[in-house]
């Protein structure tokens, strides 16, 4: 039997679905109602290459051969045109990582006639080998939060940045001056944001804990414990009062953020919950897990309202269920759900007309697992790396 990093795994993997997007038990439709605009090459072919996950949901950061570089994490600020980037130099020797944010204004002007290109080719810039092998330059020791964290605070005046595994500081984003660290996790934080009034930060880590910090003094006022598994992903609702976080143990948990009370678990997933989100409206939660599973939690029933689910059976549970992933799960401002699946699909969801799209990127054959999507602020645009392109669709 083929290994799942042999050449042999992908001709013989086979996608299909055992649960699909349904309204009424009317399976959801194909409209075209997300359609690709345009697309352009990343640049030519180098030397050598490393692949990596971003949060604008990645392209290929090429390197000369003697360097090695992977662009960790990225996030355009709220408010204006600046751009924090956290990336890792693997080679030569020593591992280092660094924390970088660019002034995009500085940058050449990037934007094409019908705009749609722009903010694709100033991420391609902002990540371009010119920058990355920049290490004399001043920046931050460390890397960004992951996991579709958000980075900056909702007023664009922090930027949260981890100097180590265990500990969050939180700078000013306009002078990067530190204002405190969030010091008491015990082990590797794996997601951190401010809540949308920006009153507090959550953090998320393997010592199965998620705890609740003041975003004036960083005094920890609430430590959330019942996971049985490592912490990871977490969502802060559109409101703020409740925070959701995925665990190993396949369960998620929903607290109330100023008291701390844990009001609702969910459980059922194939494999840890890295990836949530709330609907804009904050009526639902979207939940994606191991085992490629994504479920949509209705929070006034409690109830499960909608399951995709990859049907790993095609090629064996035992091979493919634990490395089938959901990641990068999304709503956009509109309502519309977006979302990768780790062998390389890309799939978008309009609850609204119980519509579905679904694209596989090339970049698959290469071997590139991650989700690699970037929403516009409106939810009119997708951009997403292509192997060595960066393809944009028009969200109609």
């Amino acid at each position: 039997m083929a290994c799942l990093s042999s050449p042999d795994f992908i001709p013989r993997w086979q996608y299909s679905l055992s649960a699909e997007f349904q309204q009424n038990g009317v399976p959801a439709g194909s409209e075209p109602w997300v359609t690709e605009a345009t697309k352009f090459a990343v640049g030519g072919e180098p030397a050598s290459w490393c692949s990596a996950p971003t949060e604008l949901r990645s392209r290929r950061a090429w390197a000369p051969k003697s360097t090695c570089f992977t662009v960790d994490n990225l996030e355009f600020h709220p408010r204006g045109r600046r751009l924090a980037a956290s990336y890792t130099r693997r080679s030569p020797p020593p591992l280092q990582s660094l924390v970088r944010v660019w002034d995009l204004d500085a940058a050449p002007d990037l934007r094409d006639e019908d705009g749609l290109a722009g903010a694709a080719k100033e991420v391609v810039a902002a990540a371009s080998p010119t920058l990355l092998q920049r290490w004399s330059a001043a920046g931050l020791s460390g890397t960004l939060p992951s996991f579709v964290a958000r980075v900056f605070s909702h007023d664009g005046r922090s930027l949260l940045y981890l100097p180590d595994c265990k500990t969050v500081t939180v700078v000013d984003a306009a002078t990067l001056t530190e204002r405190f660290q969030l010091s008491g996790h015990t082990d590797a934080i794996m997601w951190a944001e401010t809540s949308p009034n920006d009153k507090v930060v959550a953090t998320s880590s393997w010592d199965r804990t998620v705890r609740i910090w003041s975003m004036e003094s960083g005094e920890a006022l609430r430590i959330l414990s019942r996971a049985d598994g490592q912490s990871w992903a977490g969502a802060f609702s559109p409101d703020g009062d409740v925070i959701a976080a995925g665990a190993g143990d396949g369960i998620v948990r929903i607290w109330g953020v100023d008291a701390g009370q844990l009001l609702f678990t969910f459980s059922g997933f194939g494999g840890w919950v890295r990836s949530l989100a709330f609907s804009p409206n904050g009526l639902q939660l979207a939940a994606g897990s191991g085992g490629g599973s994504l479920r949509i939690i209705d929070l006034k029933s409690w109830e499960c309202v909608q399951s995709w689910q990859i049907d790993v059976n095609k090629t064996g549970r035992a091979l493919a269920g634990p490395f089938l992933e959901i990641v990068g799960v999304q709503y956009t401002s509109r309502g519309d759900l977006f979302f990768c699946a780790s062998d390389g699909h890309m799939v978008g969801y309009r609850p609204s007309q119980n519509l579905k799209w679904d694209f596989l990127r090339p970049s698959l054959a290469n071997g590139i697992w991650f989700k690699t999507f970037a929403i516009s602020k409106d939810g009119s645009k997708l951009i997403s790396s292509l192997g060595s392109n960066v393809g944009i669709w028009k969200i109609h």
